[in-house]
């Protein structure tokens, strides 16, 4: 399983499990999961060049669409 650290609110590095890659629309998402939490974040990842960027779900509906598409495939098998 891959792992990536990203930077908390007080700029900590913390390290994420990568548990799946999906994509909705033409956007592509991540859920992660810190080693020691058993809560998912979804990110949204974003390809900029040689660069992958990381970026939180600020609007809560599209937050709350993307969780439901996530669990609805984790619960058709599909997912990486």
């Amino acid at each position: 399983m891959d792992s990536i650290f990203l930077y908390d609110e007080d700029n900590n590095e913390v390290e994420f499990n990568i548990i799946d890659t999906f994509g909705v629309d033409d956007k592509n998402f991540c859920a992660l999961q810190q080693f020691d939490d058993e809560l998912i974040m979804i990110m949204e990842v974003i390809n900029n060049g040689d660069k992958v960027l990381f970026k939180s779900i600020d609007n809560q509906d599209e937050l709350d669409e993307i969780i439901k598409l996530y669990e609805e495939m984790k619960e058709d098998g599909h997912g990486n």
